[in-house]
């Protein structure tokens, strides 16, 4: 490959193209007269061609300083913009964010810290992904993810993770259900009844929580129908299917028809936590990590 003319030359050019003047460029570039001719001239040898025409009284460029000029303008500009978008993205004010999130944290963890992020650093494009908490793991692995809201807990060697929601469970129940006149349940109230509950491929954490929670008491999860999205889970409680167990926020979404009801003796919070990579150095990655209130 041709070795390309040193970029100092061809600015000291284009400075002397714009001005018409070696005096007036070298008072810009704060350079001796001299020595901004003999860069011009190491440029022209460089090229092969002359770019000006030098008189005593004028200069003025060739026909091939004229087409030098108007490229290398447009390079200069270009390279310009490239200087600032890397020193942007350097102070994270630029770039690229992968925020991935499950069902629970679409519900507020994850909107309410990307709105406050956005307004704080609007260059920043942010993608967000849906995934369940087990694929955000293998996808945060992978580096296809910077950032995840996933349920928690989670430990992990490689990784960093910060709890930033906890929800306790409720039972969202159809109105026309034996248990919606309750105030209160306990978990023994939902053990063997037919239950909506996320699908094993989509909610299998989840559903461990939950399968766990109910054989510490020795009562009997009956999970009867299923769907794969949180959209699926209500709509089949509100077609009047069975109750269903979900963290509290599901009361943003209650659809007519249905009864958000406490369970008592169930202390175990639902974890909302956010996971990243330790040896991600993004800056984008850090100030929103910051922006989430994580040290």
């Amino acid at each position: 490959m041709e070795r390309l003319p040193d970029l100092d030359g061809i600015q000291s050019f284009l400075l002397v193209a714009e001005d018409l003047s070696f005096r007036r460029a070298a008072e810009r570039l704060n350079l001796d007269q001299s020595a901004l001719s003999r860069r011009i001239k190491e440029l022209e040898h460089r090229l092969g061609v002359a770019l000006l025409q030098r008189t005593t009284r004028e200069v003025r460029l060739t026909e091939a300083g004229q087409a030098f000029y108007e490229r290398n303008l447009d390079l200069v500009h270009s390279l310009q913009d490239s200087i600032s978008l890397a020193r942007r993205t350097a102070a994270g004010l630029s770039g690229r964010l992968r925020v991935g999130y499950m069902a629970f944290a679409a519900l507020a963890a994850m909107p309410e810290r990307v709105r406050d992020f956005r307004a704080a650093y609007p260059d920043v494009s942010v993608e967000l992904l849906y995934f369940r908490t087990q694929a955000q793991k293998m996808e945060l692995s992978r580096r296809s993810l910077d950032v995840g809201f996933i349920i928690g807990p989670f430990v992990h060697a490689d990784f960093h993770a910060a709890t930033v929601a906890e929800e306790r469970l409720v039972a969202l129940v159809p109105s026309a259900h034996p248990l919606a006149a309750k105030q209160a349940l306990v978990l023994s109230d939902l053990s063997a009844i037919p239950l909506v509950m996320g699908t094993m491929a989509q909610w299998d954490f989840y559903r461990q929580i939950l399968q766990t929670l109910f054989d510490d008491r020795g009562l009997v999860l009956n999970a009867a129908y299923e769907a794969s999205s949180t959209m699926g889970i209500l709509g089949l409680v509100a077609a009047g299917l069975g109750p269903t167990l979900y963290p509290a926020g599901i009361g943003r979404l209650q659809p007519q028809g249905t009864r958000v009801i406490p369970i008592a003796d169930c202390d175990t919070p639902v974890q909302t936590v956010l996971a990243w990579r330790r040896d991600d150095r993004s800056t984008a990655t850090g100030n929103f990590i910051r922006m989430c209130g994580v040290a």
